[in-house]
């Protein structure tokens, strides 16, 4: 297991992220808020720094969460 670190979040986006995606434990959401995040600026600088089209780009940034989500494991 990773080494891990506590956190303060606010309540009510909390709250929301639960409302949303019920079901997972609080530690879920946020870490897949932090990889969904990650894999959203990975898309954007790759798509900034290359002539890649938006579907290429998206490919790119699909990738690199899948990679984030892999080294969490």
């Amino acid at each position: 297991m990773a080494a891990t670190t506590s956190v303060e979040i606010d309540k009510a986006l909390l709250e929301r992220l639960r409302a949303r995606h019920p079901g997972p434990a609080d530690r879920e959401l946020i870490e897949d808020a932090a990889k969904i995040h990650l894999g959203m600026t990975a898309l954007r600088e790759t798509q900034a720094a290359t002539a890649l089209g938006e579907e290429e780009a998206v490919e790119l940034g699909v990738r690199a969460v899948h990679e984030s989500r892999r080294g969490a494991a």
